[in-house]
């Protein structure tokens, strides 16, 4: 169904999708963070605001961030990932391992296995985002 929005009304609109976007990725990452606290300190976390209820706010916005999804106009380069980068990724790749080690240490030699495995996959997860192709330039180059 195509509604029949006015210059103005239309630009109101995108704006409106930017916002969905935009509130979804902030409240995911205090959402993310608020759950590793809350590993560490859940009197703290527990103490101040029902976490299950900012879940909710969370898929509200991510639903409507799928549902309307923003225009995305900017052109995105293509250029090697610097030093700067690959430092990134190892040191949050250790990081992420850190904390699944500090989470499962009680569990013996699984629990070194399996914060290895997890930096790891974090390390290499990352580095695919990083060096990901542009899917639509890849279609044009393979077609004509």
């Amino acid at each position: 169904m195509k509604f029949h929005l006015s210059e103005r009304e239309r630009v109101i609109w995108e704006h409106a999708k930017h916002v969905f976007s935009f509130v979804f990725q902030t409240l995911l990452v205090i959402f993310l963070l608020t759950l590793l606290i809350k590993e560490f300190y859940p009197d703290k976390v527990n103490a101040y605001f029902n976490i299950n209820w900012f879940m909710i706010v969370v898929i509200v916005f991510g639903a409507l961030s799928i549902i309307f999804p923003a225009k995305n106009e900017e052109i995105r380069e293509e250029k090697e990932p610097t030093w700067k980068d690959k430092v990134l990724i190892i040191a949050l790749a250790v990081l992420g391992g850190i904390i699944i080690y500090l989470k499962l240490r009680n569990l013996g030699w699984i629990g070194i296995v399996i914060p290895i495995l997890g930096a790891l996959i974090i390390g290499l997860l990352s580095w695919l985002v990083l060096t990901e192709k542009n899917e639509d330039q890849d279609n044009e180059n393979t077609l004509g």
